[in-house]
């Protein structure tokens, strides 16, 4: 990873928390591990939720009725709100976990001075669809926010493992060292290590791929290939991955094998967790697409996210041919069966 360092772990007692102003705008899944990390941390959380029953209950019993209801949450540590613009009012920093599929309408009631001196830290992954800009560059034309004042948090890190506090790897990535390292802090506890890098732009084009690469493993899967070929295929989708990421965005000090880009592939295109998985192999056992994302019923990031990179690599002419054939599979109604054993035959 370009410039690592490593925080070290230091448990902090409600006296010692930091007294950063901290909003999350988000409420599924990781928006909720979000907030059962950072609140062993930050004084001062307010957190927005859309649906409004939702926001009761959790105020009511400290808990998200919809999503890993397990973990419990201070209603005294963590102010409630359906009010976005109440909630980023009230904070420094704004962590942003809403599904970029949904970010461009979520943020809709906010104006360009409501975030453009704020913090922003990105803990959403893929690409937003309605002007397909990767999430920093949405922030930066339409928001107006600085690029120092951006970041990201991203890491190998399901957001149920996070509610069982399993040991993750987290890293957080900024041009502005200091606010990675301010990110860092927000994000290191017992069970989270967050190192810190300046490769944001990298990092965050690697998180797009990595969804797309792990709908492919699932795909595979449900062909009935086994887990020799996966391994290679992921071996392969390492290497696209690399050669990708620096055609773009340029940078000899990073290291593709860091958990930050590796890791955070690996954990998405193998787990039981993983979404974008779980919907490729639907499409691999014969579902249309169409189908596959009623059943799936929650957001495949790698979808939009193959459409996406599609009409950016239109710019760039870079051959990026596991992502292409993916494409042709969701998008053009190619065959799945012939198409992936087609390009699996240049695999090496």
């Amino acid at each position: 990873m370009a410039k690592r360092d490593i925080l070290p772990i230091i448990p902090r007692s409600k006296k010692t928390r930091f007294r950063y102003r901290v909003a999350v705008i988000g409420s599924g899944s990781w928006a909720t591990a979000i907030i059962k990390i950072i609140s062993s941390n930050l004084e001062h959380i307010h957190w927005w939720v859309r649906d409004e029953e939702a926001a009761e209950e959790i105020i009511k019993y400290g808990h998200n009725p919809k999503y890993l209801s397990s973990v419990f949450i201070n209603p005294e540590d963590v102010k409630v709100s359906t009010d976005i613009k109440a909630v980023v009012a009230k904070a420094e920093y704004v962590i942003i976990v809403t599904p970029s599929a949904y970010l461009h309408k979520t943020l809709e009631p906010l104006q360009k001075s409501h975030l453009s001196r704020k913090k922003i830290i990105l803990a959403v992954k893929g690409i937003i669809p309605e002007t397909m800009q990767l999430i920093s560059d949405y922030m930066r034309t339409q928001f107006k926010v600085p690029f120092d004042n951006l970041s990201i948090i991203s890491g190998p890190s399901h957001a149920e493992e996070i509610s069982q506090e399993k040991f993750t790897f987290l890293t957080a990535a900024s041009p502005n060292r200091e606010l990675a390292e301010t990110v860092a802090k927000f994000f290191t506890n017992r069970y989270c290590r967050t190192s810190v890098s300046n490769d944001m732009m990298g990092a965050e084009l690697s998180i797009v791929l990595k969804n797309i690469y792990a709908l492919g493993a699932g795909i595979y899967s449900g062909l009935g290939y086994g887990d020799n070929f996966i391994a290679a295929y992921v071996a392969n989708c390492v290497k696209e991955m690399k050669y990708f990421v620096s055609k773009i965005y340029p940078n000899e000090e990073r290291h593709i094998s860091d958990s930050v880009y590796l890791g955070d592939l690996l954990v998405t295109a193998y787990s039981t967790y993983s979404r974008n998985r779980l919907f490729g192999i639907m499409i691999g056992h014969g579902l249309s697409v169409r189908v596959s994302l009623l059943e799936l019923r929650m957001v495949s990031e790698g979808y939009t996210a193959c459409r996406c990179v599609h009409e950016i690599n239109k710019k760039y002419l870079a051959e990026i041919p596991i992502v292409e054939t993916i494409y042709g599979v969701l998008y053009e109604n190619n065959n799945v069966s012939s198409e992936m054993k087609r390009i699996a035959e240049h695999f090496v």
